[in-house]
């Protein structure tokens, strides 16, 4: 996890606290990018082991791209794409290397936002705005809008005091619960996906009709009048050509910033370090430690990350096993022991059936 990385996550979540590397630590070598499976989302029961289902590998920094050919390669292998959970340093690359590629294979956009792109992002002449990933009626007040910069403040500022006094708690308390109002009052004039973009970079919204904005919205010149509206596609030859969220392309995402769907969904990259973490750990793969893969040029080095993956893979499908047979908690010290996983009272055989019993 990069510093960014890290400032990114304590911003989102600053109830719990990373730490990350800084960039100039990044001068040599190769970088892995790996795709994980995460939960269901929602879903509380642990259904299947949470393996890597992709990986790339490109020099540092050399990010654009990598991406979208991962997703496209699980696409490919007939995974279901739904949500593609990433940190910024995807996010923020130009919206037809990134975002376009993977909106068109179906999957939906969950990350977060550089502070200063927090709040307004875009605007549509037919009565709309974009809010920190999401469209909404452009009625919506200026302190809607700018909601997720108030709690970033406030954040911050519990963040960077001395002291955690009750004064500070109490400040960061009510900022909290006002922002939560705040979400569920701007939630009213948000626009919902409906289906997926199409080949020509449009794609449609349901317009939020039970919005108590709705009636003063809908009375503006150019405004909609069906039940849904399609978002244009850029004007690459025009007045977007050098705009760098042209349409909303870049930012659009698919659940509501900060609200607890989008905060969930977004928690679920902490499989990624997950991972990252156990392939270096010194009991493992160690691929941190350049003697444990002493080899020349990069393709070897290549292989070699590839198959430490593929046996992470399979020491968390045992252990997703283990889990689902145990009797008992699973610990370091008994779990090599038959004795606490589940045994059949009639188990089989070591024999084979008899085949000559049937002819």
């Amino acid at each position: 996890m990069t510093a960014s990385d890290a400032a990114s996550h304590n911003k989102s979540q600053p109830g719990d606290k990373k730490k990350g590397s800084a960039k100039s630590k990044l001068s040599w070598g190769i970088e892995v990018e790996i795709a994980r499976a995460t939960a269901n989302f929602l879903e509380k029961a642990e259904l299947f082991p949470l393996i890597t289902v992709a990986m790339s590998f490109h020099i540092p920094g050399a990010l654009v791209g990598e991406g979208a050919r991962m997703v496209k390669s699980l696409k490919e292998r007939d995974h279901k794409i739904n949500f593609v959970i990433v940190d910024r340093a995807y996010s923020n690359g130009k919206y037809p290397e990134y975002s376009v590629p993977i909106r068109l294979l179906g999957g939906k956009h969950v990350f977060d936002y550089k502070d200063d792109q927090l709040g307004v992002q875009a605007f549509d002449p037919r009565g709309f705005v974009q809010v920190s990933g999401s469209w909404f009626l452009d009625t919506l007040p200026d302190v809607l809008r700018n909601a997720d910069k108030k709690i970033l403040a406030a954040r911050n500022a519990h963040r960077k005091a001395p002291q955690k006094t009750k004064a500070v708690e109490l400040a960061l308390s009510q900022a909290e619960s006002l922002y939560s109002k705040q979400l569920d009052r701007r939630a009213e004039s948000r626009l919902l996906y409906k289906g997926h973009m199409a080949d020509d970079l449009t794609r449609r919204y349901l317009i939020p009709i039970d919005s108590q904005d709705y009636a003063k919205w809908k009375t503006q010149p150019k405004a909609p009048q069906g039940l849904t509206v399609m978002m244009k596609a850029p004007q690459n030859d025009g007045e977007d050509a050098d705009d760098a969220n042209a349409s909303g392309l870049k930012h659009e995402q698919y659940f509501h910033y900060g609200t607890d769907d989008w905060k969930t969904a977004y928690g679920m990259r902490n499989g990624v370090e997950s991972v990252n973490a156990n392939l270096k750990r010194p009991q493992y793969e160690d691929i941190g430690d350049p003697e444990k893969r002493a080899v020349r040029g990069n393709t070897f080095t290549y292989m070699i990350v590839a198959l430490a993956a593929i046996v992470e893979n399979l020491r968390q499908i045992l252990s997703f096993y283990q889990r689902k047979l145990a009797t008992k908690t699973v610990t370091a010290k008994n779990k090599r022991r038959p004795t606490i996983y589940w045994q059949s009272k009639n188990p089989a055989t070591t024999e084979p059936p008899d085949s000559r019993a049937a002819a």
